[in-house]
């Protein structure tokens, strides 16, 4: 595994985990959203970049 790889994962995990944490702690649908949204596009980016 590449460093760019590592780099890549561990965004995704922080990314995640603010989603979770901004869902539960009750912020607007829409932040929440467009957070969730940023985090499957990067997590997306992170598969093509693993698989390739």
């Amino acid at each position: 595994m590449d460093m760019i790889d590592s780099v890549m994962i561990f965004m995704l995990v922080g990314l995640a985990g603010a989603t979770v944490i901004s869902h539960r702690s009750g912020n607007e649908k829409r932040d929440v959203g467009l957070l969730a949204a940023l985090t499957t596009l990067w997590g997306a980016g992170t598969a093509a970049a693993l698989i390739a």
